[in-house]
């Protein structure tokens, strides 16, 4: 990887740990820290991660103080794990990438011990889909995304805080175009999945995907990864080279926070300085969303500032750091702010080499903002 003049890796790997079968567990693929933990000399302590496998999917859990790897969970009937995310209520969610039937399970975690799973619940009252991004507001609502080209953006309101067995799930349409037809900007609704509204016949609890689009949800392409910074959500739509913002509170009104042609240049125009694919993000300490590409051996990894000048648009994206391992894609990008804000972590998946891997890239990076 290529990171900046004097760079300190400290590499935890997860070969080694094996699943029910006996498989070596790699493709780390999303990364998250125990945030809330209720006794918080841990929060931050134990860094959570989810493995991409086609079956047998799993879930890590390392100790950043003493490097240790254990399999949190993993099971046969589990596919392609993907998406995951620390609650404010102290649970783990982890989301299956899985087609129209993906799963999303919330996990308990024994909070005295971080490294210790003590249930897990299947929760499809969030919604069966290609599950990826999630992330939670502070009103206890959970967003998520169907990677798809033409996949929809949804919100899960639940009928009490914390309690993700009932609820109601939307999804987002654009009703006032801020743009040319298609583009997904400007004013939205949410619209209710509710079978016998809005014309929504299937039950969002089998096929979410199938549900949105009976009520007519606007299609995005490829949705990915989602993220949270103060009231305001990110989603990135890795076809059309697109990071999408919105409002979490009030009427929603998306913009194009992060586009080709608005505040960065198309890699297939500016190859050493180019957007594509974007897939993966993360927010940091100083509220600077960094964006990571889905590209085999070439994955840039950049920085969108905030929209301090209120026009939708990201100040300035910047490139910070590029991952050149031959076949390899990174992913899971993950500032640990409760714990170590200036360190970023890092999935290296795929590689040519087998050696899949999580870097942590410390304070002492130069590139990394002050």
């Amino acid at each position: 990887g290529v990171c900046g003049e004097g760079t300190t890796f400290d590499v935890y790997d997860v070969d080694g740990a094996v699943n029910a079968l006996g498989d070596v567990v790699d493709l780390n693929d999303m990364n998250v820290t125990n945030e809330t933990n209720p006794y918080f000399f841990l929060r931050g302590k134990y860094l959570y991660r989810t493995h991409e496998h086609g079956s047998n999917g799993a879930i890590s859990v390392v100790s950043l103080k003493t490097g240790e790897v254990r399999l949190l969970a993993t099971d046969p009937s589990w596919c392609r794990f993907d998406g995951i995310e620390w609650t404010p209520w102290g649970t783990l969610l982890a989301a299956e990438e899985c087609g129209a039937g993906g799963r999303l399970f919330e996990l308990i975690i024994n909070p005295y011990n971080p490294m210790e799973l003590l249930e897990i619940h299947d929760r499809p009252a969030v919604g069966r889909m290609s599950h990826e991004g999630v992330v939670v507001d502070n009103q206890g609502n959970i967003y998520v995304v169907d990677e798809l080209n033409g996949g929809s953006i949804y919100k899960f309101v639940p009928n009490s805080w914390g309690d993700l067995s009932s609820g109601t799930l939307y999804a987002l349409n654009i009703v006032d175009e801020e743009a040319a037809p298609g583009n997904g900007t400007g004013t939205a609704e949410w619209l209710a999945l509710v079978p016998g509204q809005n014309g929504v016949i299937t039950d969002p609890a089998i096929n979410a995907r199938a549900a949105a689009d009976e009520a007519g949800a606007t299609d995005y392409f490829r949705p990915e990864d989602a993220e949270i910074i103060g009231d305001t959500i990110y989603v990135a739509t890795t076809t059309t080279n697109q990071v999408y913002a919105f409002n979490a509170t009030g009427a929603p009104f998306v913009t194009e926070f992060v586009g080709v042609g608005v505040n960065i240049n198309a890699e297939s125009d500016v190859p050493e300085y180019g957007l594509s694919s974007p897939d993966n993000l993360a927010k940091d300490a100083l509220g600077n969303l960094y964006i990571v590409e889905d590209n085999s051996g070439k994955s840039d990894i950049w920085v969108a500032t905030p929209d301090l000048d209120g026009d939708g648009h990201a100040d300035q994206v910047v490139l910070a750091a590029t991952l050149t391992t031959p076949g390899a894609e990174a992913t899971g990008i993950y500032f640990n702010l409760p714990r170590d804000p200036y360190t970023l972590y890092v999935n290296v998946q795929h590689a040519d080499d087998g050696n899949d891997m999580t870097i942590a890239i410390d304070k002492n990076s130069s590139w990394l903002p002050r």
